[in-house]
This record gives structure tokens, sequence and C-alpha cells, in this order.
């Protein structure tokens, strides 16, 4: 339901309560963006796609701050809604637009644009540790071809490996 004198607030949740809050004020009939991120990650010593919260602990909430305030301040997993002392702040509607604009699907995937020639470290594999210098990439997901400064050697990676110097 669209409430014309609403505006959009920053609520605290409880940690690791982003999704279930979402899904109590969504069935409330609020508007809620809890944008997630999509990052490649070592975990436990292998590379993998992890989708997490952009902002751990918070979600946006759109309400009437008259009307609604006390209901949203006492839903179950929600700590606070974020303000001063005049009570909660709200949140530019052009900030909102420009975290929705950056998401596919509620999820925004961050990946590193390198460029030829650019110093990286490779962060995981066989050649952990070792500098290399990034060439280009190549066809097929998120590989890349670098060289290996160490042993003057090409070789082709996951560029999810990599860390610019």
């Amino acid at each position: 339901m669209e409430r014309s004198d609403s505006n959009w607030y920053l609520v605290y949740t409880k940690p690791r309560n982003e999704d279930a809050v979402s899904y109590k004020l969504n069935n409330a009939g609020f508007q809620i963006l809890n944008p997630k991120i999509m990052e490649r990650k070592f975990y436990r010593r292998k590379l993998t796609e992890l989708i997490s919260p952009l902002f751990p602990s918070y979600v946006f909430v759109k309400f009437d701050r008259l009307r609604d305030y006390h209901l949203i301040r006492y839903t179950r997993g929600i700590k606070n809604v974020l303000g001063n002392d005049q009570g909660p702040s709200a949140v530019p509607d052009n900030i909102i637009g420009s975290i929705v604009s950056r998401l596919d699907k509620g999820i925004l995937t961050i990946r590193q644009n390198f460029e030829p020639g650019d110093r990286v470290l490779i962060k995981g594999g066989p050649f952990e540790g070792f500098e290399a210098i990034f060439e280009k990439e190549m066809q097929g997901i998120e590989r890349v071809s670098i060289l290996l400064k160490a042993i003057n050697i090409r070789v082709v990676v996951d560029a999810g490996m990599l860390s610019r110097i």
C-alpha cells in the first residue's frame, strides 16, 4: 500500500534479522529496501560466491512518521529507527534511488575492473602471495590472464583471486 505522506527511514535491526524484519514489514504493507551484495570471497580456503546484506543490521522502510512510527519501532527484531532527539530522520529519495539503480534483482555484484598493466596480488590458489601484471580478460566467467613476475610466465586465473596493489 503506497502512502503519499511517507518517507524512507533507516531501521536498525538485531544482528542477522534483516530478512525477518523485511518479511514482517512487507507483509504489513510497507515498502522495504533490504539490498544484498554478492561477493567472491575465500571461505574455508575455497573461492565462493556469498550473498550477504549490503548494510548488515539495517533495512530501509518507507512509512508515515506520525501514523506508523510506533508500529515500526516495536516490531520484533528492530532495535531502533535512526534519528535524533526530534525523532526518526528521513533518508532522501535520491539516496534510495541511487542504491536501487545499482541493484539487479535486489543484489549488488562487486567486481574489480583491472586495466592491462595493473600490478596485482594473487590472493589464493597455488600462486597465493605472488605479484603479477594484469594482462587481459579471457573468454569465460571471471577468467583473466596475468603475467607472473617472479617466474616470468603467463597464467590464467579467476579474477576473484586478484587484488590491485
